[in-house]
């Protein structure tokens, strides 16, 4: 009785825990805030629901505010707009053909005065964008859309 009570509470915690991995790691993942780099958009301690799909679909955007693998610290999850994609025309001393690179987004913090991106750095390779932030979950008084579209949707707002 108890060896068939262990053997069903770990297989189901087996199982759970795929599961779990599995939707963090291709579908989306939960995010706390930190740092004064985006507010007032993103704020310290909030928890945002961020998805993957707009990445691996190719569809992140001019304005989306992503999670990107920071170029100086691999270790680090940075969450910044972006601001823009190759080709796009990018004033910044780290440019001097003044256009993102193929392959690459230009990314900044809404709070330039404190924020450190692509204005320090230069343009990031798109393969490190992991995540899109989407739905700001806590507090409850700021609950909400953080990218007012779908990971399908193709239209650019930004754009038109």
């Amino acid at each position: 009785m108890v060896l068939k009570f262990l053997r069903r509470f770990t297989t189901g915690t087996v199982a759970l825990y795929c599961v779990g991995h599995t939707i963090s790691k291709h579908v989306g993942e939960l995010l706390i805030c930190s740092g004064p780099s985006m507010h007032p958009t993103c704020q310290d301690g909030e928890l945002i629901l961020a998805e993957r799909l707009s990445v691996k679909f190719d569809n992140i955007q001019v304005g989306d505010i992503v999670g990107c693998i920071n170029p100086q610290k691999p270790k680090e999850l940075l969450c910044k707009r972006i601001v823009g994609k190759e080709g796009d025309p990018i004033t910044s001393h780290l440019l001097p053909s003044g256009r993102v690179p193929i392959g690459h987004v230009f990314l900044q913090g809404d709070n330039t005065p404190v924020s450190t991106d692509s204005r320090h750095f230069g343009p990031v390779p798109e393969g490190l964008v992991q995540i899109r932030l989407s739905l700001r979950i806590w507090p409850l008084e700021r609950a909400g859309w953080v990218n007012d579209r779908w990971f399908w949707d193709k239209s650019n707002k930004n754009k038109e």
